[in-house]
């Protein structure tokens, strides 16, 4: 009995979360471009990434939101009289910690995973640190800017070699925010 108590407790709970989190601020969803600037070694394959996402804030405090990010990248593969490198494209896919350090100002921090679209690359792990700033439109709605580091590790893909595999860049994603 008291087993079912503590079920329904906590099935009550998360499905009356929405609603207390709303209570507190407004829950945000944004679409968005990006661009991708390659750093360190990785910018010896690609000279820049173009892609798209999505993503929510959902609040949990006054100043807190947990993000979830999904999106679509490809960075273009560099050529020159000896090699020519394929563009890589991959599905990044993270959550993380949003904090609003003013009105429109914010800094966050993601974790997740970069899931390649290319044959024979593996899935690595993503994190990434930014900051940004929301500009409001009449309305309600938001134009985000957002300027991040972000870095893609794993395990090398060539065989016989044990080194990481890593993938580090400076993103930049302008969206449009629309507010719930």
């Amino acid at each position: 009995m008291f087993d079912l108590r503590i079920k329904i407790l906590l099935i009550t709970s998360l499905f009356l979360s929405p609603l207390l989190l709303k209570a507190q601020v407004n829950t945000n969803i944004g679409a968005g471009i990006e661009m991708g600037l390659p750093s360190g070694n990785f910018s010896n394959l690609s000279g820049i990434g173009l892609g798209a996402s999505v993503k929510a804030d959902l609040p949990v405090a006054e100043n807190f939101a947990i993000t979830l990010n999904a999106g679509f990248i490809n960075f273009f593969g560099k050529s020159n009289a000896l090699f020519t490198v394929q563009d890589l494209t991959y599905i990044p896919a993270k959550a993380g910690l949003k904090y609003q350090l003013s009105e429109s100002f914010y800094a966050e921090g993601q974790l997740g995973a970069a899931l390649p679209l290319n044959k024979d690359q593996k899935t690595l792990f993503a994190w990434s640190p930014g900051l940004g700033n929301q500009f409001k439109l009449p309305g309600g709605d938001k134009l985000d800017l957002g300027i991040r580091y972000e870095a893609w590790t794993g395990k090398n893909n060539t065989i016989g070699l044990n080194k990481s595999d890593t993938k580090g860049f400076v993103g930049i994603r302008f969206a449009y925010v629309l507010g719930l």
